[in-house]
């Protein structure tokens, strides 16, 4: 019996060496595809660290983020809390019978004076104003209702989510840029138009409207530019041939199930084939790249499909003198109105400013004075000072 035992702690001792060591020799990845972050870094060693106690905090971080088969057991976890504890919550997504929708109740925000909140929004951008009126171009803010705000009844009503104070903060804000004589669109109205629901235009594993959504938009804006006495053509819809991808897509909630969610819908994708032909620098460096790229056979399809993601900086230009330019600024939420957009002008500039340090705004203007300067923004950042709500 006490040969048993020791064989069996013996075979334990081996089982977790050899785990340490996979762990340890295993391929190292800098970004979880699921978790959308960048995992921990090797800890460097100094005597301040030693001494703080952060070089063995940053091991377990380290190790915790790099563990071997992590993914694969992370996968079976979250399959139990799925399919056999059947939780509401999981990994901070509530998981509504329509939609997929993000965990807001332990977040802070601050001030509750949405009045104040509104105007202090708004005087941030009225700098912008003054800079595109100064050389005779056009200024529109085009505001989207966020995706937890238009699915909000797929919350328990036990659930205290705070989108209520979005909501608050939104209608604040829409009422300064009124009352400051800003020009607005709202997609709301735009998808309600013809009496429909606006939960068609949006992504349910997503944040973001999905294609169809961002179709209506860019039609919208180019609407309002012909308004303004600009000629420019707008790219029908059924031209693009919207269809669902075949690639199984991972939107941000549905990545943070890790593929499990038992919620599922395509990516809407388009024949980027019938826009014109252009030239394209990122960030600096010309690229050329698509406006539409889509994974290898077998792989999961994302949100950056869509001109490739987040970029500081994208020029494109069609060499289409005729036609106006424009310049877009704001988040993830512009990335497929930026290649809609290819179709109806002949430069377009957009500039993120979350990874965007080179210029301010206004600076930028005195570079490249675009005809149309496009903020699009969505109503769960309206009021937000930081990246693109900081403009000036």
């Amino acid at each position: 019996m006490q040969r048993i035992k020791q064989g069996f702690v013996l075979l334990l001792g081996l089982l977790a060496a050899l785990f340490l060591l996979v762990t340890y020799l295993g391929r190292r990845e800098e970004i979880s595809k699921f978790e959308y972050r960048t995992l921990a870094a090797h800890p460097e060693f100094s005597k301040e660290s030693l001494l703080d106690g952060s070089y063995f905090r940053g091991w377990d971080e380290y190790i915790s983020d790099h563990t071997a088969f992590r993914d694969g057991m992370m996968r079976s976890y979250l399959w139990l809390r799925l399919h056999v504890k059947k939780q509401l919550l999981v990994n901070d997504i509530i998981i509504s019978e329509e939609s997929l929708l993000p965990y807001l109740g332990e977040k802070s925000f601050g001030s509750d004076d949405y009045a104040a909140l509104g105007r202090d929004a708004v005087e941030r951008l009225e700098p912008i104003r003054q800079a595109v009126e100064a050389y005779g171009g056009h200024l529109l803010y085009y505001g989207i209702e966020g995706q937890s705000v238009v699915f909000r009844d797929g919350y328990p009503p036990y659930l205290h989510t705070h989108v209520d104070y979005y909501e608050n903060c939104a209608a604040a804000f829409r009422a300064a840029l009124a009352e400051a004589g800003f020009s607005t669109l709202y997609a709301h109205d735009v998808f309600t138009a013809d009496g429909g629901s606006p939960k068609r235009y949006y992504a349910r594993v997503d944040h973001h409207y999905n294609f169809l959504g961002a179709y209506k938009s860019y039609e919208a804006i180019c609407l309002w530019c012909r308004e303004q006495g600009m000629e420019i053509p707008i790219v029908e819809q059924e031209r693009l041939q919207i269809h669902p991808s075949e690639a199984p897509f991972y939107g941000a909630y549905s990545r943070k199930l890790y593929g499990l969610s038992p919620i599922e819908e395509p990516l809407l994708i388009f024949d980027a084939s019938v826009l014109p032909s252009y030239q394209r620098w990122d960030n600096g460096e010309q690229t050329d790249a698509p406006l539409l790229q889509l994974p290898e056979e077998g792989a999961p399809i994302y949100y950056a499909a869509y001109m490739g993601g987040d970029m500081g900086e994208t020029v494109i230009q069609t060499d289409r003198p005729e036609l106006p330019s424009i310049l877009i600024v704001g988040d993830s939420y512009t990335n497929p109105v930026e290649a809609l957009c290819v179709g109806s002008f002949n430069e377009i500039r957009s500039l993120d400013f979350r990874h965007y340090d080179q210029m301010t705004l206004t600076e930028y203007l005195e570079s490249y004075p675009a005809d149309l300067v496009l903020i699009l923004r969505d109503s769960l950042n309206y009021v937000i000072p930081g990246g693109n709500g900081d403009l000036k």
